[in-house]
Order: C-alpha cells, then sequence, then structure tokens
C-alpha cells in the first residue's frame, strides 16, 4: 500500500504586477485588465486617483 503524504495548500502570494506601482495597493487581475496597460500594469488605482481618473486611462500611465 502507498503512503499519502500530505499535500500542502498553494500559498496565496501577491504579484508584483497586481499591484498598484503608484501606491503599492492590492488590485484584482480583473481591475488590472480593465483600467492598466496592455503590459499588465497598473498605476493608478481607486486608493490614488479618482474613479473619473481611471475611466481616462490614468492608470495606464506612469
Amino acid at each position: 500500500m502507498d503512503a499519502l503524504s500530505p499535500q500542502e495548500a498553494p500559498t496565496k502570494r501577491r504579484s508584483a504586477n497586481r499591484q498598484c506601482q503608484n501606491c503599492g495597493h492590492y488590485v484584482t487581475k480583473q481591475f488590472v485588465r480593465v483600467f492598466g496597460a496592455n503590459d499588465g500594469s497598473l498605476y493608478g488605482c481607486l486608493s490614488c486617483l479618482t474613479l473619473r481618473d481611471l475611466r481616462e486611462g490614468g492608470g495606464k500611465q506612469p
């Protein structure tokens, strides 16, 4: 009979590309997809920009 080894739970790591490059707050993958640049970077979030600025592309520009 094979001994079952306990499986380690995958650790949730906050990826650097899921953080606002301006203030460092964590953002979701979907937020980066919608408001970030095409390369996956984000230069503004709701913590440091207004929603109006984000809608006008403020999260895409350094």
